[in-house]
């Protein structure tokens, strides 16, 4: 009876232990499918806010910083991603750029996703009334007001304005050949 017991206590220990590590190996091969999967959700929730006509999105350079938004087989626009210093770190902004050259829109990561800027004051940057000040601009137009440029900072929160802004702007300097239409630019 007592040789009965030690096998099945036995046999259920190496059952476990063959689970534990078949649950790890599966475990360890979809994790990073299932990270990807995640950053593409959330890659097509930030884009679709600063591209709403847009069904595809193309990376463009090597680093991410600039993708190519498709409807269908239509280039409809570029969709360029910076981070400059802020008050309290890097403020990532996102902004979709019509062929044009002009803004569509812009959307500046929140607090979720990494910003650290002071809450009531830095924080501003993520509401409307102040990326709505963006639509229509072109690179030589963002800038703040006392600047030059046409943007209003945020009260109190003149450094955090100054990193959408400069970032921004930066970006969309360094990546000006992805701006225009491909027949133009010679950028597929």
């Amino acid at each position: 009876m007592e040789k009965s017991k030690l096998w099945i206590v036995l046999s259920l220990f190496i059952t476990c232990l063959i689970s534990a590590f078949a649950l790890s190996q599966v475990y360890t091969t979809t994790l990073p499918k299932i990270e990807y999967q995640r950053n593409v959700a959330a890659i097509k929730i930030a884009f679709g806010a600063v591209m709403p006509g847009a069904d595809r999105f193309e990376p463009t350079t090597p680093d991410s910083s600039v993708w190519f938004a498709y409807s269908g087989d239509i280039r409809i626009g570029t969709i360029i991603r910076a981070a400059e210093q802020g008050y309290a770190g890097l403020v990532p902004v996102t902004a979709g750029i019509d062929t044009t050259g002009k803004i569509i829109a812009i959307r500046v990561a929140g607090s979720a996703e990494g910003l650290k800027e002071t809450p009531g004051l830095g924080l501003k940057a993520t509401e409307p009334n102040f990326g709505n000040q963006f639509i229509g601009r072109t690179a030589q137009e963002i800038r703040l007001k006392n600047e030059g440029g046409a943007i209003e900072a945020i009260t109190g929160a003149t450094i955090t304005s100054r990193a959408v802004t400069d970032g921004l702007r930066k970006a969309m300097e360094k990546y000006q050949p992805f701006l225009k239409p491909e027949t133009e630019s010679g950028v597929n």
